[in-house]
């Protein structure tokens, strides 16, 4: 009889966290495991191994009672469930949920295996309520440590951090994300003939630093070129407007397409020939990864998290200087070989990740069984 693994998680968002999460459930399954998640709703990952179980929630989301109500109907069926079919696992994405599973399953021998995304504690600074959001996430966070079988961030810089924090460097194993995205047939433009397409994919919110991007285009207005931001605003602070709002007072916003969040951005990254990430923090950056796979330059942060997926200096600019990056740019329409040595470095970087992600998660899942 094949075992059966729990996770939990509250709705279906956009974005590279979903993204994965869904893979892992889609990998448990295919590997002859019986995969329960619970949830608020349906989530879009269908699988004859995969069984939601919907909570009957009262509130609505964004109500000041909807979290304290979605904790408390999770943590008690999750430990009706564990008690049902005999759970002995569960995978788990960001220490919120591992204080989850680990509250539900006392007593219950019950391994939680936590995968982290992202630095919460980090990232609480960029939004509101920071001292107090920063607070809530180190308690998380040294809960989540402490009494997960395995921890599992995304590299080695916040597996670095997190130690540093809470200890139990023993539990810590740092899983980046792979490269799965084949190359599309990306063709270099004569910046004499035709103008050079640049794009972004990302969620919009502050600690993404979109807003870097379009100030080093600001300087460059003599040169031909279009922006392309792919992403929907997640900010809750109208981050969106603002950009807007930054492009047209720098009269570039004819230049500047918003075009919110697309399912295939591989249709529109097709027609680009540089592709930038500018953000402050990462946890693995899956859309670099992704444009990496599509064969295209690439230019980010030099922030630790990036470095270790693009370690050679010049695929890299200060997150904190927009004339940094304007240099960069600048070097592609002045140097007719600029932009395909971006692409060779570029590729050279992919190796390392190109391996098979989803048997990783099998196998931590089958060795805390």
């Amino acid at each position: 009889m094949s075992s059966v693994v729990l996770s939990v998680y509250y709705r279906h968002k956009q974005g590279g966290f979903t993204k994965r999460l869904y893979r892992a459930f889609k990998a448990i399954a295919s590997s002859d495991q019986h995969l329960i998640y619970v949830s608020t709703e349906v989530l879009p990952v269908d699988d004859a191994n995969i069984e939601p179980v919907i909570l009957p929630m009262k509130s609505k989301a964004g109500s000041p009672l909807y979290w304290p109500e979605f904790y408390i109907r999770a943590l008690l069926k999750i430990r009706e469930l564990n008690r049902q079919h005999d759970i002995q696992t569960h995978l788990i994405f960001s220490f919120f949920y591992a204080t989850l599973s680990i509250l539900a399953s006392i007593g219950q021998g019950v391994k939680t295996i936590t995968f982290v995304r992202g630095d919460d504690v980090f990232d609480a600074q960029f939004k509101s309520f920071a001292p107090l959001r920063s607070a809530v996430h180190r308690v998380l966070e040294l809960i989540g440590v402490k009494y997960s079988a395995k921890v599992l961030p995304t590299n080695q810089q916040m597996c670095q951090a997190i130690i540093e924090r809470a200890g139990h460097a023993q539990k810590m194993q740092t899983l980046p994300n792979d490269i799965t995205t084949q190359p599309l047939p990306i063709k270099l433009p004569n910046l004499r003939q035709q103008h050079l397409n640049i794009a972004t994919v990302s969620v919009l919110n502050e600690r993404k630093n979109i807003h870097l991007v379009i100030e080093a285009l600001s300087q460059l207005q003599q040169y031909d070129w279009h922006y392309w931001v792919i992403g929907a605003d997640t900010s809750g602070k109208n981050y969106l407007a603002r950009l807007k709002a930054q492009a047209r007072m720098a009269g570039i916003e004819e230049r500047v397409h918003f075009m919110g969040w697309q399912n295939n951005a591989a249709a529109i990254l097709q027609d680009c020939h540089l592709f930038i990430l500018p953000t402050l923090m990462e946890g693995s950056p899956n859309a670099l990864l992704e444009a990496m796979g599509y064969g295209l330059p690439c230019l980010a942060s030099r922030i630790p998290e990036v470095q270790e997926v693009l370690p050679d200096f010049e695929l890299t600019f200060d997150p904190n200087r927009a004339s940094d990056l304007t240099h960069r740019l600048e070097e592609c329409f002045i140097d007719p070989h600029y932009l395909k040595r971006l692409g060779s470095k570029t590729a050279a970087c992919k190796a390392n990740f190109s391996f098979d992600w989803d048997k990783t998660i099998v196998d931590l899942v089958r060795e805390a069984a």
